[in-house]
């Protein structure tokens, strides 16, 4: 940025990062002069709509004023999904006749299939089933006849449509059209956040943003996965911790968005059992990229429950196969149960670790039962 005049400092409305759509959890964002404040969302939708249609206008398509608010409105929608019975619960959309909402559902249906390669998410979204926003655009004035609403959904369908063919065609413009394309697909799942950063105009500077996103883990294999962009920058570092110091990393590796294949252009560049570390600088590497992460309790946490339950059911079948048993015998044989038993109220220093620790707690709790009755069994009908 060059410097005009006296002034040494300027406050903008600075792009960060792509981020999921969704809420955002415990997220800080810190520029060169301290914290900085995020834009509202629909000022940062309209800056997205005010670039896609830079774009449609290359492809000499005019956006109308109508169009731009359905376009402003679903690229500021903040839920992730969307579901076509939005269009039918809303009492603002009353009005609305059958063959219109008919319509409608052909409309998002026609931009669901011409949009579907270039979004990643598998639901529907409110770029790809824009009849959903419908009835905010209702309560804000942008329509309020069904022929009005029904224009504005259809020019919506050309744009996308003008766009689509003109990617597969043979002209100049494809490219362009392309982009245009791959923009819309991306605000679908994404949207660029923006913060009025304070910044000085004679220097480098560096903004540091950082969120809590919730980690899903599959209850079979306690593996999960994040979505992330890594070709926003020049640069990009992304990092893997766990702060349980009973937890390890036992695999984690970067996938292509939506594919099986590793991603292009990252690569490891320091791993251990709770630490990986991503870097990728090749300008030809992918612009999402998925990590998948397997999370396990360290070996020997992992293999003690299991060593115990194991040495509990053998405990069951000896008592089982004593002749001469006695209370004295019966009592010394079933004690070691309560060294398994202790295994279990443990306690861990965190819910993840806890989480882990199902399986094998399962295992042990169902080798405890069975050493109870075998024990109960043997005292009720061969010692008592």
């Amino acid at each position: 940025m060059e410097k005009a005049g006296p002034w040494t400092h300027a406050v903008v409305g600075l792009p960060i990062a792509p981020f999921p759509r969704g809420l955002l959890l415990d997220f800080d964002i810190d520029g060169p002069s301290g914290p900085a404040s995020l834009l509202p969302r629909a000022e940062t939708a309209t800056r997205e709509a005010l670039y896609l249609e830079g774009l449609a206008t290359q492809l000499g398509v005019t956006v109308t004023e109508s169009v731009r608010a359905l376009l402003v409105e679903v690229l500021g929608w903040a839920d992730a999904e969307t579901d076509h019975a939005d269009l039918f619960d809303d009492p603002v959309l009353d009005s609305v006749g059958p063959a219109a909402r008919r319509e409608w559902l052909r409309v998002s249906a026609d931009c669901g299939r011409m949009l579907g390669p270039y979004v990643a998410a598998l639901g529907e979204t409110a770029v790809t089933n824009p009849a959903v926003a419908m009835s905010a655009l209702a309560r804000m004035g942008f329509w309020q006849s069904e022929s009005e609403g029904s224009a504005m959904l259809a020019g919506y369908r050309d744009l996308v449509r003008v766009a689509t063919q003109t990617a597969f065609g043979r002209d100049d413009r494809a490219p362009i059209a392309g982009e245009f394309l791959a923009a819309l697909g991306d605000y679908a799942d994404t949207y660029d956040l923006m913060a009025a950063v304070r910044i000085p105009l004679d220097e480098p500077f560096v903004v540091k943003c950082s969120e809590r996103r919730d980690l899903r883990l599959d209850s079979r294999r306690n593996t999960g996965h994040q979505d992330l962009v890594i070709a926003d920058a020049r640069s990009n570092h992304v990092t893997v911790t766990v702060r349980d110091p009973n937890v390890r990393i036992s695999r984690a590796d970067a996938f292509r968005a939506g594919d099986s294949e590793l991603a292009v252009g990252t690569s490891v560049t320091r791993r251990n059992d709770q630490f990986v570390a991503f870097y990728s600088h090749d300008p030809n590497r992918d612009y999402r990229v998925r990590v998948d992460l397997r999370l396990a309790l360290l070996r020997r946490l992992e293999l003690v429950p299991f060593f115990a339950a194991g040495s509990v059911v053998l405990l069951s079948l000896a008592l089982m196969a004593t002749p001469n048993l006695d209370l004295r015998t019966l009592a010394l044989l079933g004690g070691p149960a309560a060294l398994a038993a202790s295994v279990l109220v443990g306690r861990e220093q965190s819910t993840l670790g806890s989480r882990l620790r199902v399986r094998s707690t399962v295992v042990l709790c169902v080798a405890l039962a069975v050493l109870t009755v075998t024990v109960v069994y043997l005292y009720s009908f061969r010692i008592a």
